[in-house]
C-alpha cells in the first residue's frame, strides 16, 4: 500500500470514529483567590516553621515514644499503607501496557484422525501425535493516549492514597496529642483538688470544734461536711477520668489494655505554641493533606475523562505469531513444520447504544464531583486555620482576664491570713478565701486545656509540617 492510500485509509478511520460529545465540567477554585484572602487575614500574625514531628515540642520523652510507636504499628494506619501498595501495583499494570505484550504456548495432542473427514489415507484412520508449541506478540497502538491517560490516573490516585495516608498520620497523632494533654491536666486537677480537699478538711474541723464549744449549729457542720464529700467525689471522678484517659491512648496507638498500668503521668512543656508557617500565604493548600488527597483525586478524574475521550477514535492492533507444528518430534523445528504469522486489527468505534457516551458523561460527573469536593476541602481549610487563629487570640485575652481576677482572689487570701495572724478573726474566711483561689486555679487549668486543644487543632488545620512528595 503507498503512502497516499495509506494517509487515506487513516483520515476515513478518523472521520469514521465519530464526534466526542461535549462535556460541561466544573472548575476549580482560584488558589490567587484564597492566598489573597488568607493574606489579608494573617497579616497581624507571626509567622515561623512547622516541623513535621511537631508533637516534641511539648518536650515529653514518653508522649514521643507513644507517637513513634503508634506511627509505626497503629492498626489504623496499617490498613492505608497497604491500600496505597495496592495503588502502586495498579500503576505497574496500567504501565506494562507501553511495551508488546508476549506470550508462549505448547501443546501435545494425541489423536486418531477420521476416515471420513478431509484427511486421506494414510493420515485417515490413523492414530498421530500432533506437537505444537508457538510464540506470541501483540501491540496495541496508543495514538489518541488513552493509555497515558489511564496511567495518569492510576498515578494521581496513588498520591491520593499517599496523601490519605499522611493525612490519617496527622489524625492520629493529633488525637493522641490532645489525649495526652488532657491526661496532663487531669493530673493537675487533680493535685488541686488534693489541696482543696485538705483546706475543706481543716475548715470541717474548725467547725466541729466550734460546734462543741456552742459557737455555730449542726447545720453549718452538715455544710462543711458535704462541702468536703462533694470535693472527695470530685476526685474520684477526676480518677475516673485519668484512667480513661489512660485507657483512649492504648485504643488510639494500638497498644494492649495493659499497657495502661505502665503509663506514668505526663511531665509536658506549657510553652509549646503552634507556630504560622513562613509560607503559610503562598501554599498553605500545599500543606494539608486532606487537600493533597482532593487535588490528587481531582486530577485523576481528570485523567478519567481523557480516557474515556479517547474510546471514541479507532485504534490499531499489531501482532505477530511463530508456531511449529509437526507430528514428530525429529521433525519439529525444521523449516517445513514453521506457521509463522502477522496480522494488523482495527477497531474502529461505529455503533454501540450510547455506550461510549454514558461512559463519558459518567467520567464527567464524577470529575465535576470532585471538584466541588476539592474547592469544598478548600474553602472549609482556609476558614478553619483563620477561625483558630482568631479563637486563640480571644481566648489568650480569657485567660489574661482570668489570671487578673486569680490574682484578686490572692490578694483577697493574703489580707484574710493577715486578720488571722493578727487575732481579728478565725481561720474560716482565711480558708475561704483559699478555697476561692483553689477553684479559681481549677478554672485556670481547664481554660488551659481549651488553649492547648486550639493550639493542636491548629496544628492539624496546618497540615501538621505535611510536604507534599513524601510520605
Amino acid at each position: 500500500m503507498n503512502p497516499l492510500s495509506l494517509a487515506g485509509l487513516f483520515a476515513a478511520l478518523v472521520l469514521l470514529g465519530g464526534c466526542v460529545p461535549k462535556t460541561d465540567t466544573a472548575t476549580p477554585l482560584s488558589l490567587a483567590e484564597v492566598n489573597a484572602d488568607l493574606e489579608r487575614e494573617l497579616a497581624d500574625f507571626d509567622k515561623q516553621t512547622l516541623d513535621e514531628e511537631w508533637w516534641k515540642g511539648f518536650g515529653d520523652p514518653q508522649l514521643n515514644a507513644i507517637m513513634a510507636e503508634a506511627q509505626e504499628h497503629a492498626p489504623s494506619l496499617k490498613s492505608i499503607q497497604a491500600r496505597y501498595a495496592q495503588a502502586e501495583s495498579i500503576i505497574r499494570s496500567a504501565q506494562s501496557h507501553n511495551l508488546p505484550s508476549v506470550s508462549a504456548d505448547a501443546s501435545v495432542l494425541r489423536e486418531r484422525f477420521s476416515e471420513n473427514h478431509i484427511f486421506p489415507a494414510p493420515l485417515g484412520g490413523s492414530v498421530n501425535t500432533l506437537y505444537h508449541p508457538s510464540l506470541g506478540m501483540r501491540y496495541d497502538f496508543d495514538f489518541w493516549n488513552a493509555r497515558e491517560a489511564r496511567i495518569n490516573a492510576a498515578k494521581n490516585g496513588a498520591y491520593a492514597r499517599r496523601a490519605y495516608l499522611s493525612a490519617a498520620r496527622l489524625t492520629l497523632s493529633s488525637a493522641i496529642c490532645e489525649t495526652y494533654l488532657a491526661w496532663h491536666y487531669d493530673e493537675e486537677k487533680r493535685r488541686v483538688l488534693g489541696t482543696l480537699e485538705q483546706s475543706a478538711l481543716e475548715e470541717y474541723s474548725i467547725v466541729r470544734r466550734r460546734y462543741a464549744l456552742g459557737l455555730c449549729s449542726k447545720t453549718e457542720v452538715r455544710e462543711s461536711e458535704q462541702k468536703h464529700a462533694r470535693i472527695q467525689q470530685r476526685i474520684a471522678a477526676q480518677r475516673v477520668l485519668i484512667e480513661g484517659r489512660k485507657k483512649s491512648l492504648c485504643v488510639l496507638a494500638g497498644f494492649l489494655p495493659s499497657r495502661a498500668s505502665q503509663l506514668r503521668e505526663p511531665r509536658v512543656s506549657e510553652t509549646f505554641r503552634a507556630p504560622i508557617p513562613k509560607e503559610i500565604v503562598l501554599n498553605l493548600l500545599s500543606r494539608r493533606p486532606d487537600i493533597a488527597v482532593a487535588k490528587y483525586t481531582l486530577l485523576s478524574k481528570g485523567y478519567g475523562i481523557e480516557h474515556a475521550k479517547a474510546q471514541f477514535y479507532p485504534n490499531i492492533v499489531l501482532s505477530g505469531n511463530l508456531g511449529f507444528t509437526s507430528f514428530g518430534r525429529s521433525s519439529l523445528l525444521e523449516y517445513a513444520s514453521a506457521t509463522p504469522g502477522i496480522g494488523i486489527a482495527v477497531s474502529l468505534p461505529l455503533f454501540d447504544g450510547g455506550e461510549r457516551e454514558a461512559n463519558l458523561q459518567h467520567a464527567a460527573s464524577d470529575y465535576n464531583a470532585s471538584v466541588y469536593e476539592y474547592n469544598e476541602a478548600v474553602t472549609r481549610a482556609a476558614n478553619e486555620v483563620v477561625g483558630l487563629l482568631k479563637q486563640s487570640v480571644w481566648l489568650e485575652e480569657q485567660l489574661r482576664f482570668h489570671r487578673e481576677e486569680l490574682a484578686s482572689r490572692g490578694m483577697n487570701e493574703e489580707n484574710a491570713r493577715k486578720k488571722h495572724r493578727l487575732g481579728l478573726s478565725d481561720k474560716l474566711p482565711a480558708l475561704a478565701r483559699k478555697s476561692e483561689v483553689l477553684e479559681g486555679e481549677l478554672g485556670a487549668l481547664e481554660l488551659e486545656n481549651v488553649k492547648v486543644s486550639l493550639q493542636i487543632a491548629l496544628v492539624r488545620s496546618l497540615g501538621g509540617g505535611y510536604r507534599e512528595g513524601k510520605e
